[in-house]
């Protein structure tokens, strides 16, 4: 069974790190389903919406949930060429530093992606 990836497939700065993200998934551990498809599906996990519009999401192939930061590093160990980076996202206290940027940068996403939107939605 593969990771399940949930992003936001409105979201230039998403798709983007999907993107790149594939590009390092050599070995297809991860499946990538835009949370707006996830949404029109009956599944085992049920997420707020909301929650799913603020942080990536993963399910593990043992079903465990992860959000943003946490998400983010998880991606980083299962790729061989990033595995070393996902690492440093494991050392103690890296969360401290890690969280509040990731979250960051989530909330302010569509503020750096208004250019690259042609459909509109980066204009919350």
């Amino acid at each position: 069974m593969k990771t399940i990836a949930l992003y936001d497939g409105t979201c230039s700065l998403c798709k983007e790190s999907k993107r790149m993200f594939q590009k390092l998934d050599w070995l297809e551990k991860v499946e990538w389903i835009s949370l707006q498809e996830y949404e029109k599906g009956e599944h085992t996990h049920i997420f707020d919406k909301e929650s799913l519009r603020k942080e990536l999401h993963l399910i593990t192939p043992t079903g465990k949930v992860l959000k943003g930061y946490y998400a983010i590093r998880y991606l980083f160990l299962l790729f061989p060429a990033s595995c070393l980076i996902g690492l440093i996202g494991y050392i103690p206290l890296s969360p401290i530093i890690g969280k509040p940027i990731y979250k960051w940068v989530a909330k302010n996403r569509h503020r750096w992606t208004k250019g690259k939107c042609k459909d509109g939605s980066c204009s919350l």
